[in-house]
Order: C-alpha cells, then structure tokens, then sequence
C-alpha cells in the first residue's frame, strides 16, 4: 500500500531542490575571473595594452577611442603636440608584410591614483623583426588617465627614451 505524499513533504522537497539549484548557479559566478577593477594597477595596463596593440595594428578608431578629448603630449624638445600628430606619428604605416611587430610591458607602476584621475609609468619594448634582424625600441612612459563621460581616457603621455643604449638591432635573431 503505497503513501500519498502529504503537502509539507511536497513544500520541503522544493525548497530543498531550489536551494541545491542556487548553490549550483552561485558558485561558477564565484569561482569566475572577473575583469580588474578601474581602481587597479592591472586596469589601466589593461589601457596601455590596448592602446599598444591597436598602434600595432594602426587600428586608427581604437586608438582616438581611447584618448581623451583634451589629450596633450610634449615632444622630446618639450613642444605641445596634437592630439592628432600624435596619432598620425603613432599610426605611421605598418612595415613590411615580412616584418612582425609586438611589444612587452614591464614595470607598471600606478604612481599616483585618485577619484577621476592616474597616473601610470612603465617601460614599453616594441619589437620588430623581419630579413633576418630584429629591431628593440625601448621607451619609458608615464601616462595621465582621467574620467570623461564617464570612461576612463587618456589624457597626457610623456615619453622618454631608456637611459642606456637599450634601441639595439640583432642579425641572425
């Protein structure tokens, strides 16, 4: 003789099965990587990446994308430089089809952080090779970030060489 199920054995058996459903649901969310947070070091590298790669591949939208409206560089001789030149200069042509371009970035360091406004330094290697020589550019640069439209841009670069002769270019690599 088989048992009806009464009503609380019914309630009890969903609310178990909703709070198993729950864990399940709740722990890939927990266990997941999640993108860094603006207020890390690792999220305005991410900015400094990104802005690498698309010079790399003179991806012209990300990179005007990525700037601040009111951007401003200083040259090398200490003069203003548009936001515009400095686009041009950083998009020039690509090399040659038997040329492989990359870069590296070490030493990324938030120098100074605060509500809407970072600033960033590191050391940025631009590698190039192709007909059996590989070219290194190395450059330090420190990087104003701040808050427009509520996206995180960039606003100043500075940048200046390495001190010692590290622009070096290898045969046979």
């Amino acid at each position: 003789m088989a048992l009806a199920p009464d009503k609380t054995m019914i309630a009890r058996m969903r609310f178990a099965t909703a709070g198993v459903l729950l864990v399940c649901l709740c722990q890939p969310a927990a266990f997941g990587q999640c993108a860094p947070a603006p207020d890390s070091a690792y999220f305005f590298r991410n900015l400094s990446e990104q802005r690498a790669e698309a010079r790399i591949a003179a991806n012209h939208a990300l990179y005007e994308k990525l700037l601040s409206a009111a951007f401003e560089m200083k040259g090398a001789d200490g003069k203003p430089v548009s936001k515009q030149k400095f686009i041009a200069n950083e998009l020039t042509a690509p090399p040659a089809a038997t040329s492989r371009r990359f870069f590296s970035i070490s030493n990324y360091t938030l120098v100074e952080h605060r509500q809407g406004h970072t600033v960033a330094a590191y050391l940025l290697r631009e590698v190039t090779t192709g007909n059996g020589a590989t070219r290194i550019a190395e450059s330090t640069l420190r990087e104003t970030y701040q808050v427009e439209n509520g996206e995180w841009r960039l606003a100043a670069v500075e940048v200046s060489p390495v001190k010692d002769d590290a622009s070096t270019t290898r045969a046979g690599s």
